[in-house]
């Protein structure tokens, strides 16, 4: 039986799968606008929001150029301070959300199956390793790229072409599943195939399809990213 699963392993193209975290795995977008609420109510930026809807309608994954449209000055200084702010308010946060329902079985079983697993983010690496250790899932996951790991957040690719490097492996042989156009962007400049996701971030959007239809291909649950990732 496991001389035949590893015949198999190695005959599949797709080696390895790389998740964004927020939106995919993570059921995060009540904190991630309640952080946003934080710069403005720390002086960084100028908008408030009010309800999920209105920031699922402002939000886009490339981080810094959500702070300027929130009226930030994108200043070495003002990055630095908006970077320290996160680190200190968005483990908290983290802590009061949890994973969409089967995405902690989805790691498991992908890596029972064989594949090889990172996760790309613009978030905070160690919050993003405490709730896989919550979760008792942090051993399927080999490598971890958050906003500190980079020079260059998605969605420029520089995230996603180390994460490769680190599980070893070639953009061809790799999915990227991500919630977001920045996603789509940084996986498709890595040379990855991607998978959009619609139960994410833009879930409220009435202009996901148009937002996402640049991906390989689209999952509408937990479910559905397992059998995309099962057919490649």
């Amino acid at each position: 039986m496991l001389k035949r699963l590893k015949t198999w392993i190695f005959r599949k193209k797709i080696k390895a799968v790389i998740f964004d975290y927020d939106g995919v795995l993570n059921d995060s977008l009540d904190i991630i606008r309640e952080m946003y609420n934080e710069f403005y109510r720390r002086g960084f930026t100028n908008i408030y929001f009010k309800d999920n809807q209105e920031f699922s309608n402002f939000f886009q994954g490339d981080t810094y150029a959500n702070m300027e449209s929130a009226g930030m000055e994108l200043t070495k200084e003002n990055k630095e301070k908006a970077n320290a702010m996160v680190k200190e308010v968005l483990p908290s946060l983290d802590a009061k959300v949890g994973f969409f329902e089967g995405a902690d079985d989805l790691l498991r079983k992908l890596e029972s199956d064989g594949y090889k697993l990172g996760i790309v983010s613009n978030g905070d690496k160690d919050v993003i390793s405490d709730k896989l250790r919550n979760y008792n899932v942090a051993y399927a996951v080999d490598t971890i790229i958050g906003f500190e790991q980079v020079s260059n957040p998605k969605p420029n690719p520089e995230g996603i072409l180390k994460c490769l490097s680190d599980l070893g492996v070639k953009p061809k042989e790799a999915l990227y599943v991500g919630d977001m156009e920045s996603d789509i962007q940084a996986a498709k400049a890595a040379g990855v195939k991607v998978i959009g996701v619609t139960y994410g971030y833009y879930t409220l959007r009435s202009d996901k399809f148009e937002i996402l239809k640049k991906a390989d291909m689209l999952a509408h649950t937990i479910d559905e990213v397992y059998e995309r990732i099962k057919n490649a």
